[in-house]
């Protein structure tokens, strides 16, 4: 609004209000253009803090979705490892027993010597 147009209301204003009651009417005027600001600002702060909240809620999911694929990439070998060992656990052993070397026990070993294929070693002993 130009300075002209309100000279235009506030003369308009002062011919349909009459002289005694237009400072009551100014300072009504005036409070309730104040409150109309009040107001205005109060909507704007609530919309821009609304916005921020969108904002952090979309930064969150983001957040959450990369934690979600780092936790899952940490314990995808674990459990897969756990599964290999579980799986090893429950098959059958594979070969005759023939095959394998034969399993002694501490006391047999202390008991039986090893055999020395060289003949000298025996021979320096």
């Amino acid at each position: 609004m130009s300075f002209g147009e309100l000279l235009v209301i506030s003369a308009v204003t002062l011919i349909v209000v009459g002289p005694e009651r237009m400072p009551k009417v100014a300072r009504t005027a005036g409070m309730l253009l104040g409150r109309l600001q009040r107001f205005i600002a109060n909507v704007k702060s609530e919309i821009h803090q609304e916005m921020q909240m969108g904002e952090l809620a979309k930064l969150e999911a983001q957040l959450r979705e990369g934690t979600d694929d780092l936790r899952n990439s940490i314990h995808q070998p674990f459990a897969d490892a756990a599964a290999m060992l579980a799986e090893g656990a429950q098959m059958p052993p594979t070969g005759s027993d023939e095959d394998s070397p034969p399993i002694h026990t501490p006391e047999q070993a202390i008991e039986t010597p090893p055999a020395f294929p060289n003949s000298a070693y025996r021979d320096r002993r």
